[in-house]
């Protein structure tokens, strides 16, 4: 099995802490690995992957080489032209794997994030493993997973009758729904969270590219250098929208591990260990009669009283304070952040306690 490992991403959703130069998949929330770090090493344990592609951009080229040597994971890191989404990306480094890597039309290819959380490892890998077996099949296979609350920063994916005992033919992708239809799909078994993780051998990858995606499909019918020198043509579409959402050969496997996309900072503190008043802390924080709450710190201390239900994060810069679940209204901050021009909270140091690099 080949493996991508898409890393170039920038979001900002778990600002102050995560920045464009600086998003979620370089961070490590106290531990003593990030989760770019934490999803090499988990696919590097598996015995029948043989080969590891980190794909990333110029700006964050010299993050993911530091943290990949840190570790001591050698792996191919691939730098993508421009940024164009995941579907040109994709299709980037799947060109390079047969370029570079001699890889076959067979050969399976697994996709994943750089930024998930994902336990336990052992079963999750075993699930790739059975999961190759069906990719054979001139299939996409997207790992599905069964949604434990009415989720509104996730896509979901309904699916339809079983294909085989491993997986299920799916009927449609739908992207981010409100709290409503969110409460429907959970008690819905029908419904699955959209991982963002998928499994295709090369030559599916292709035919399917053609058929929805004809334009970007096209671009790729050249040697790797000509992809490179014309990757400023490529559309910017995301790999869902380019192929996923449009194809009929589409079939999930879910997934019984506990997974998180840490999306919002309610998702981080959901995703972490909880101590005797379900807080969680990381720095120096001191919680006097406070419960449910997630509390960050760098070199100052925090304190608090009578809390509950909180997010507090605090950075050299910049304090973030919000009540959980209305994590997920960061965006409109940084928007409101950039309209007003507070130039100095886009700047952010690298190191950040034991949370840097």
């Amino acid at each position: 099995m080949k493996v991508i490992v898409l890393a170039g991403g920038g979001g900002t959703r778990l600002w102050p802490l995560s920045r464009k130069d600086f998003p979620k998949q370089f961070l490590n929330f106290g531990t003593s690995l990030s989760l770019l770090q934490r999803t090499v090493l988990r696919l590097l344990k598996a015995d029948f992957v043989d080969e590891v592609i980190v794909s990333t951009n110029e700006q964050y080229f010299p993050l993911v080489k530091k943290q990949l040597q840190k570790i001591g994971a050698k792996v191919r890191i691939l730098i993508e032209p421009l940024r164009k989404n995941t579907a040109p990306a994709l299709g980037l480094a799947v060109k390079y794997l047969q370029t570079e890597c001699n890889a076959k039309e067979t050969d399976p290819v697994l996709v994943v994030p750089s930024d998930h959380l994902i336990e336990p490892e052992v079963i999750f890998l075993h699930a790739l493993e059975q999961a190759k077996e069906v990719a054979s099949n001139d299939k996409i296979i997207t790992f599905g997973i069964r949604p434990t609350k009415p989720e509104t920063g996730y896509g979901y994916i309904e699916i339809g009758k079983k294909f085989n005992s491993l997986v299920f033919e799916t009927v449609r992708f739908v992207e981010k729904p409100d709290r409503k239809v969110a409460t429907t799909y959970l008690e819905n078994p029908n419904f699955f969270w959209n991982s963002g993780m998928f499994l295709f051998s090369i030559r599916t990858f292709w035919a399917q590219l053609k058929i929805c995606s004809p334009t970007m499909s096209a671009l790729f019918q050249t040697d790797l250098k000509t992809v490179i020198s014309r990757f400023n043509e490529m559309p910017d579409l995301s790999i869902d929208y380019a192929i996923m959402e449009k194809s009929k050969d589409i079939l999930l496997y879910p997934l019984a591990v506990s997974w998180s996309d840490v999306g919002s900072w309610d998702s981080v503190y959901e995703a972490m260990e909880k101590d005797q008043d379900q807080n969680v802390t990381i720095g120096k924080v001191l919680a006097i009669d406070t419960k449910n709450s997630l509390i960050i710190g760098g070199k100052r201390i925090i304190s608090t009283i009578g809390l509950e239900d909180m997010l507090i994060v605090e950075t050299e810069d910049a304090v973030f304070i919000s009540k959980k679940g209305e994590s997920q209204r960061v965006k409109h901050l940084i928007e409101e952040l950039e309209r007003k021009d507070f130039s100095k909270l886009k700047k952010r140091s690298i190191k950040f306690g034991k949370r840097g690099i």
